[in-house]
């Protein structure tokens, strides 16, 4: 009896470390050490009812990080463009494109195939926080339409955005 609770506890332990291993993408891991950008992993982020992907978020916490995560990212925005929007008030469309999956800071390109959903994610920059948001584990046409649709429905209620502040009950 005491051997089976030892061997319960050993695979729960081994399970929870691997959880908290898995709880991190290689993104996070990547720019988690930048201490002027918030860089966040969110595992099943709730993009509608039924559909939740990994996020990984880099949201920065002055100006200049706000245009070195432009030019991070190759996302090839002019910097006078950048900063005129970063906090305003105003409602700036998201400048959004795929991504490669393995490599986010280069374009994915035409999708060709269904097969090519396996091997993308989703870039999504927002002018008014300057955060960057990637949607990984696309993985389907279906998926990739669900992502698009909630994506549009934060230009009507921007606190939708993910934002360290508005993800931390998901």
């Amino acid at each position: 009896m005491k051997r089976k609770i030892l061997i319960l506890i050993i695979t729960i332990v081994a399970m929870a470390a691997t959880q908290n291993a898995y709880c991190q993408t290689a993104l996070y891991n990547q720019y988690k050490h930048l201490t002027d950008v918030r860089v966040v992993c969110i595992m099943d982020f709730p993009v509608d009812e039924n559909v939740k992907v990994d996020i990984t978020m880099l949201e920065p916490k002055t100006k200049e990080a706000v245009y070195y995560l432009v030019e991070e990212f190759n996302l090839g925005l002019d910097k006078e463009e950048v900063y005129n929007r970063f906090g305003k008030e105003e409602k700036y469309s998201l400048y959004t494109y795929y991504v490669r999956k393995d490599d986010v800071k280069k374009r994915f390109g035409e999708i060709k195939t269904d097969e090519d959903f396996k091997d993308i994610a989703k870039l999504a920059y927002n002018y008014n926080m300057g955060t960057i948001v990637i949607f990984h584990d696309i993985d389907t046409k279906e998926r990739a339409i669900i992502v698009e649709t909630f994506l549009v429905s934060t230009l009507k209620d921007r606190k939708k955005f993910p934002s360290v502040d508005n993800v931390k009950d998901k």
